[in-house]
């Protein structure tokens, strides 16, 4: 297997049912671009890293992490990045709700030069399917006034969905501190000086 230009990252819990269709999808997506799916899951009762384990007989560029400790969304990323051999590190859930299709064209973003790319429900191309107005507005909301503490901005704080350069990430990572869900924010907030910050829409699909 060809050394991989990206690293997938999924961070799981409780996703047995969907993680062998979004490792299917991811790959598919993917093509002929080489590239790794680590599947960092903490040690979920359904057994997600063992169904994750199953797949990679079929897709060998799948690697999964039995996290037993220090467990949460942003050590699993974190634990990812960490075993990521890409020139390029990417994160995205495993619930099918982030449109995988989007990956080639982060990648050819970063490529061209931004240092981080994130997928946006809020920028043009973007949308959110199965929100009421209500819901939306909130979350618009909410991404505007967490915008205002931060030296860098983006129109999706919270997109859980996004793509670094590694070195970038190896620069930022002494700054972080891995708690709760806004590693992108964090991210965001430490990038080195001269990061470039691009994003690409797409629409969140419903679970």
């Amino acid at each position: 297997m060809s050394e991989p230009i990206l690293s997938i990252i999924l961070p799981t819990y409780n996703e047995a049912e969907n993680i062998a269709e979004a490792i299917a999808r991811i790959s598919a997506a993917m093509g002929g671009t080489p590239h790794e799916i680590i599947v960092a899951d903490d040690d979920s009762p359904d057994l997600t890293w063992r169904k994750a384990e199953e797949a990679a007989v079929k897709f060998p560029q799948v690697k999964a992490l039995r996290r037993t400790s220090d467990r949460g969304l942003y050590p699993a990323v974190l634990d990812g990045f960490a075993a990521g051999r890409g020139e390029y590190l990417a994160v995205m859930d495993a619930d099918l709700q982030h449109d995988e299709r989007l990956l080639p064209r982060l990648l050819e973003k970063a490529q061209a030069g931004s240092t981080m790319v994130i997928a946006s429900r809020y920028t043009d191309g973007g949308g959110v399917s199965g929100w009421n107005s209500a819901r939306l507005l909130l979350s618009r909301a909410g991404n505007k006034f967490a915008g205002l503490l931060l030296k860098r901005g983006s129109t999706d704080l919270m997109s859980g969905f996004f793509l670094i350069e590694k070195t970038a990430f190896e620069k930022t990572k002494p700054a972080l501190r891995p708690k709760g869900f806004k590693i992108l924010m964090d991210i965001l907030q430490n990038l080195p000086d001269g990061s470039s910050v691009a994003e690409l829409g797409y629409v969140f699909k419903p679970r």
